[in-house]
């Protein structure tokens, strides 16, 4: 893979980090309105597996990065 594409993915998963930990925060929230210990479980379930997502799109992130010779900042996506 080219470094331009590589770089197309990096703005891609820089996105999709970004919608990953807003669908986590919405969820969180979700589970502290929840009233119904059912609701408040699938709730909590939703973010954590926002949360496992965007790991692993950071992962590949830090990933392409590395590759590139792209130096990866602690406050980065």
């Amino acid at each position: 893979m080219g470094g331009e594409t590589e770089k197309e993915l990096l703005k891609l998963l820089e996105t999709a980090l970004a919608s990953e930990r807003a669908a986590e925060d919405l969820y969180r929230i979700g589970a502290e309105l929840a009233q119904r210990p059912e609701v408040k479980a699938m709730f909590t379930r939703l973010a954590a597996d926002e949360h496992r997502h965007e790991e692993l799109l950071r992962q590949e992130y830090q990933a392409i990065k590395k590759r590139l010779g792209l130096k990866i900042l602690h406050d980065e996506p």
